[in-house]
């Protein structure tokens, strides 16, 4: 007995090779229709976060702040979508070219809205707050824009830190000429386009949110400016072919 079993040969220990890979390949499966299943039932806001999530794991983050996310009822909708539609803000990149170009206007994109950026000495004399007729053809632009895309407009006026000398200004200090300045613009949207009062903002700031250092002719030159935040002025948003209404987006696309 003990001769037959020396005979006989041993069997291998463990599993076949082949069964590793089998093995990794039934997880794999297994991994790829339990994530099908859960997009089958996951909600929309869910669905937003995760795709965020996958966005910022592939290596897509963008520079730019984090906005607070906006509770309405059992909703929650991210900030960054109430932007301008993509079709505005291509009219706008057409209808202030030649702005652009002069160094008369910068733009800048942010999450709650597109900014425009007008230099003061074209919009204004040093101290004054009556608009000077070379702003007013750019003024009549984002007007009819506003009007036609119903657009959302608030426009914040901005000095450097210098006080205004005796004689110069008929206003106190730069947070009185700023805020008049806002006014002025906002009276003339309203006066020739007729814009909701519900659309429109006025608000100076003076010198508490620079662009550049006060230190120099230069920044403070850049610091004295008419800035117009535009947003759409409905409950419907597009953006780059998403339809976003009230906070949910469309389950059809």
């Amino acid at each position: 007995m003990a001769d037959q079993e020396k005979k006989c040969p041993e069997c291998p220990p463990g599993a076949p090779v082949w069964m590793c890979t089998f093995a990794d390949l039934m997880s794999l499966l297994l991994c790829f229709f339990v994530l099908l299943l859960s997009f089958a039932v996951m909600d929309q806001q869910k669905y937003q976060i995760v795709a965020g999530s996958m966005k910022d794991a592939f290596g897509i983050q963008q520079d730019k702040p984090v906005e607070d996310e906006i509770k309405k009822g059992n909703e929650m909708i991210s900030a960054d979508f109430q932007t301008v539609p993509l079709q505005i803000q291509m009219e706008m990149a057409e209808h202030f070219t030649q702005e652009i170009a002069g160094g008369e206007l910068e733009t800048e994109y942010a999450p709650s809205g597109l900014i425009l950026r007008i230099k003061g000495n074209m919009a204004f004399d040093s101290g004054r707050a009556r608009l000077r007729p070379e702003f007013l053809p750019l003024l009549d632009k984002i007007g009819r824009l506003a009007q036609r895309a119903e657009l959302m407009v608030e426009v914040s006026g901005h000095t450097d830190t210098l006080p205004l000398r005796a004689g110069q200004s008929s206003f106190s200090s730069n947070w009185a000429l700023s805020a008049a300045r806002a006014v002025a613009v906002v009276e003339y949207l309203l006066d020739k386009y007729q814009l909701p009062a519900s659309r429109l903002a006025a608000i100076g700031y003076a010198y508490g949110q620079p662009i550049a250092s006060n230190s120099t002719p230069e920044g403070r030159a850049r610091n004295r400016r008419v800035e117009f935040k535009v947003k759409p002025g409905n409950a419907q948003f597009v953006l780059d072919g998403l339809e976003i209404e009230r906070g949910i987006i469309d389950p059809g696309l």
